[in-house]
């Protein structure tokens, strides 16, 4: 048995949590689906990290990050009751567009159970691309992995 994965560095976010019973199949394989929910738990986690939920920015601020484009690749089965950690970083700012890149890792091991990405647009309520407010950007930029 590996150890356990080393904790992210630079300006990464890790969240961890256990695969449920009805996030997996009859096989108690985790449905691929799932993991862009996890994904999702370790991008809300980071901008919480930098004091801004998503329900301030959608209900206070009015800007909403619909995604645009998103991609996985799958290596390793995460199975019933496993602990998995999922490391988020931001790896592109643009004046609208920001992208987020993911890696999930199971605990007891240290295995690589998949990687991805999610690229979010900054829409107004009605839809439309809006500039990252200043405030908001100057704290991504203290969390954007430049390597």
């Amino acid at each position: 048995m590996g150890s356990a994965p080393e904790p992210p560095r630079g300006g990464a976010t890790r969240v961890s949590t256990r695969v449920r019973y009805p996030e997996t199949d009859r096989m108690g394989v985790a449905y691929h689906g799932h993991y862009l929910v996890w994904f999702e738990l370790g991008r809300t986690e980071l901008l919480r990290g930098l004091g801004n939920t998503y329900a301030d920015l959608e209900q206070r601020r009015g800007i909403h990050f619909p995604v645009v484009e998103v991609g996985a690749r799958y290596y390793n089965p995460a199975r019933y009751d496993d602990v998995i950690h999922v490391d988020t970083r931001l790896v592109r700012l643009g004046g609208v567009r920001m992208r987020f890149d993911y890696g999930v890792l199971r605990e007891s091991d240290g295995r690589r159970l998949a990687g991805g990405f999610t690229v979010h647009a900054a829409v107004g309520r009605d839809g439309r691309p809006v500039r990252l407010p200043e405030d908001l950007r100057r704290k991504l930029e203290t969390v954007l992995d430049r390597g």
